[in-house]
């Protein structure tokens, strides 16, 4: 009995290392270049680069609009704004085709009303300038009447240009919209209908 033991050992010892030797000479022939997504030698990135960032460069007005990722995404940037300069809150050249009294005129996407109210909670500063919330429980929702909230100044903040470089793994993501309304406004803003879900505002959450 024990000397079968010893002799299924011996051939389960055999088989592994066979399997093993089979394997390695079976990855000899694969080349490190046939390796990973890269396609290239693993030693060096003189040969790995990528294919580069090719943004839109057709001018505000001219180009075609992206569709939406999801509802109430925020849309791409279907243009060059390498000319527009950089945004502050003082200077923000994307207001002069986005705002709503001449967004239609322009044939661009207009602001949406989220970015016309202010969600934060009130502030008050005391005698250092240091500001502080006069209510840290409750949210409001205050209605700018037209004015953008400055909170949403910076546009590329969300907003970004679309490149056109090649992907090395394309994406199959497909947006599900959960309604009719999704469905129909899929590339239109609805969140200010929406975002009180869950909440009760100026009662807190």
């Amino acid at each position: 009995m024990k000397a079968n033991r010893i002799i299924g050992s011996l051939v389960a010892a055999c088989i592994l290392i066979s399997g093993v030797y089979a394997a390695s000479n079976a990855n000899a022939g694969i080349d490190e270049k046939d390796l990973g997504m890269r396609k290239a030698e693993v030693y060096t990135e003189d040969t790995a680069a990528p294919d580069g960032t090719n943004y839109h460069k057709e001018a505000p007005g001219t180009s075609k609009k992206i569709q939406r990722a999801y509802v109430n995404a925020p849309p791409m940037i279907p243009h060059d704004i390498s000319d527009l300069g950089e945004i502050d809150k003082n200077n923000n050249a994307c207001l002069g085709c986005h705002m709503p009294d001449v967004a239609t005129t322009m044939g661009a996407t207009p602001i949406p009303k989220t970015h016309f109210t202010n969600f934060r909670p009130a502030v008050e500063s005391d005698a250092d300038d240091n500001f502080k919330s006069e209510s840290n429980d409750q949210m409001i929702k205050k209605d700018l009447h037209g004015q953008l909230w400055q909170g949403r100044y910076n546009c590329t903040q969300c907003h970004a240009p679309q490149t056109q470089g090649k992907l090395r793994v394309e994406s199959n993501f497909k947006p599900d919209y959960t309604d009719k309304k999704g469905q129909k406004h899929k590339n239109k803003s609805y969140l200010m209908d929406e975002i009180d879900t869950g909440v009760q505002v100026g009662n807190g959450l």
